[in-house]
């Protein structure tokens, strides 16, 4: 068995296989191995079926058949086959869940929870065809990082406590997936509900350096979250697509923090947006958050609170010369409002701004003077970037990867395709002699397993995955203290 990654990677390794066994393995092919029905002591329970929506059987390691139900208890070498329309939540006792889709067979192969033991920890589970989404629990969180392991016919999938969906497609079966096979969601639900924003234009290079100091490279599409900052070098730009349709455009040189976001599209007006300018300037054009309740969108700087009253406005930190830098109190702040109304606070002073006006508050100074005119301070910095307004609000396109752009060229017919989305976490594909390929959270994967291609990393999941309500939503319910 190829050596799994460990500390908050998985590892996929992949196995030049048959893809049609995986039409007709056998009971005597899933059970796990050395097992019989001679010689097999009374099993543990190792977890129960959770929820059961449709029809949904069981076979145990020993052949036998059943229907299962809410409540039906798991053991080591039991498959699970849901039936079209029909869908199932797994809990096992060491609080890991599993959500499977409609047509998807799922096997315990393995299953050893040592509350006291870590060490002897050990969870193996096998997904035959369709689709899960799991959510790890302590087997995957504590002891050794190889533990926990999701296989397929097409890979292995180490697992070191995270949430991520995996869905495997033969031929063109992900192109000809049958309407009302699974009721469609939006990407506004949990596998991307975390996503603030996704690099809508971009030239140059740009950064995003996470809470902790970890520095990853975006490319468009790339997903920005709360609480990182966005860095765009000198010579370039990048133009954010935010989730409730706002836009911001970064120029080069400028650096800011998605300080707080939280976006809830059935009600806008608890969701909140914080951006915090740490250098050079940003554009912004606001969206659905300002429109329901403005006093929940902020821009700050060092020196100042810009409140948004549903705004298209440029703030900007520079030098005596004009060039962009830190947005400390030696740096000339302006703020100027194309359209809409702020309020900028400065020290104890309060100064309503309407369209057409801009705000300045001079370097070591906390007096806000207000002017009638816009005094365009980007238009003569290099790399400005677009006005936002004038973006697309493409936040929805962005978020997902069609199955259709990537399987051109492959054969239609015959070989299997891996896909995975990540929503928290991070893991490492690899594929034969392949260089690893790491995949973030936000992001997502592709594995055309009919040829010696290495995976190919997506900025954003496949729609097959986004799309599918079960793996995009499920019905996982709040973790329970294991035994």
């Amino acid at each position: 068995m190829h050596k799994l990654l460990a500390l908050g990677l998985f590892a996929f390794t992949f196995a030049g296989t048959n893809p049609a066994l995986a039409q007709n393995i056998q009971s005597k092919d899933l059970a796990p191995a050395g097992a019989s029905a001679s010689n097999q002591p009374t099993k543990a329970i190792v977890g129960s079926i959770k929820v059961v929506t449709g029809l949904v059987n069981l076979q145990t390691a020993e052949g036998k058949n059943k229907f299962a139900s809410a409540g039906t208890k798991l053991n080591v070498g039991d498959v699970i086959n849901t039936q079209a329309k029909s869908t199932a939540v797994l809990e096992f006792v060491d609080t890991t869940q599993v959500a499977l889709r409609p047509n998807t067979r799922f096997v315990v192969e393995n299953y050893e929870y040592q509350p006291e033991q870590p060490i002897a920890d050990k969870a193996e589970f096998k997904l035959v065809k369709g689709g899960l989404r799991t959510l790890t629990g302590l087997i995957g969180k504590r002891g050794s990082a190889d533990a926990f392991a999701l296989k397929s016919e097409t890979a292995t999938i180490g697992i070191r406590g995270t949430d991520f969906s995996a869905r495997i497609c033969n031929g063109n079966e992900c192109n000809r997936l049958a309407k009302g096979e699974s009721e469609k969601a939006t990407v506004t639900n949990t596998s991307t509900s975390d996503v603030a924003g996704r690099v809508s234009q971009l030239t140059g290079e740009l950064f995003a350096i996470s809470s902790n100091g970890k520095r990853r490279p975006l490319q468009k599409g790339a997903a920005v979250f709360a609480g990182e900052t966005v860095d765009v070098p000198e010579g370039g730009y990048a133009v954010l697509s935010m989730a409730d349709s706002t836009r911001l455009t970064l120029p080069g040189g400028s650096s800011m923090q998605v300080a707080a976001y939280r976006y809830a599209p059935a009600s806008p007006q608890t969701s909140v947006a914080s951006f915090k300018l740490l250098k050079g300037a940003v554009r912004a054009v606001t969206g659905a958050i300002a429109k329901a309740e403005p006093n929940n969108v902020k821009f700050f700087t060092e020196t100042a609170t810009v409140g948004i009253r549903g705004t298209a406005i440029d703030i900007s930190c520079t030098s005596a010369a004009g060039g962009l830098v830190v947005c400390s109190g030696g740096a000339n702040l302006t703020v100027e409002l194309r359209n809409g109304q702020i309020v900028v606070t400065s020290g104890d002073m309060n100064s309503v701004i309407n369209a057409g006006q801009s705000a300045i508050i001079p370097a070591g100074n906390v007096k806000i003077q207000v002017i009638n005119s816009l005094p365009n301070v980007l238009g003569n910095v290099p790399n400005a970037g677009p006005l936002p307004e004038t973006t697309p609000a493409n936040f929805e396109s962005l978020s997902s990867t069609p199955v259709q752009s990537l399987q051109q060229g492959a054969d239609s017919e015959g070989g299997a395709q891996l896909y995975v989305a990540v929503n928290d976490g991070v893991i490492v594909i690899t594929n034969s002699n392949q260089t690893p390929l790491e995949v973030n959270r936000g992001e997502g994967a592709f594995v055309q397993t009919s040829t010696n291609l290495p995976p190919q990393l997506l900025t954003a999941p496949p729609d097959i995955i986004v799309e599918d309500i079960t793996l995009s939503s499920p019905p996982f319910s709040a973790p329970q203290c294991a035994p």
